[in-house]
């Protein structure tokens, strides 16, 4: 999936939760950026990666080209770890399109760099979702 095709989805995402209108960037490969730039990044197939600059706004790396392989293992990791709170309802369900499995992608891993999140992706998790929620993702879907 050529990343670079939802572009404006990325940039509103951006611009709703106070990112600079810059602060999309698009990289061939996360790890081998993170490298050359000194920051720790393991996860050859990371999709996205937030980047904090200091005092600085931080930015957004995306993968130019994300395999829908490495969507659908996100994807299938957050309704693994979903399970924990409710095993009749699978989250996963309602990223029925690959707009939302974006939005979601890059709403966890905006969640994640929060203070109040510490690090906790089912805390990531939650947030990345009430926040589509909040954007009305889920105008068209049933939630329990």
């Amino acid at each position: 999936m050529r990343a670079r095709d939802y572009y404006e989805l990325f940039r509103y995402l951006s611009e709703q939760y106070c990112l600079a209108q810059d602060s999309v960037v698009f990289v061939e490969n996360i790890a081998d950026w993170c490298k050359e730039n000194g920051i720790d990044e393991p996860d050859r197939n990371t999709p996205m990666k937030l980047i904090p600059r200091g005092q600085h706004p931080c930015f957004m790396l995306i993968k130019e080209d994300i395999p829908a392989s490495v969507i659908e293992e996100r994807v299938n990791a957050m309704s693994i770890r979903g399970q924990v709170k409710n095993v009749a309802f699978d989250r996963a369900d309602m990223l029925d399109s690959v707009r939302k499995k974006l939005a979601y992608l890059f709403l966890s891993e905006y969640a994640m760099h929060l203070p109040e999140i510490k690090d906790d992706p089912l805390l990531a998790d939650d947030l990345a979702f009430d926040m589509m929620d909040n954007l009305g993702y889920f105008q068209d879907v049933k939630k329990e």
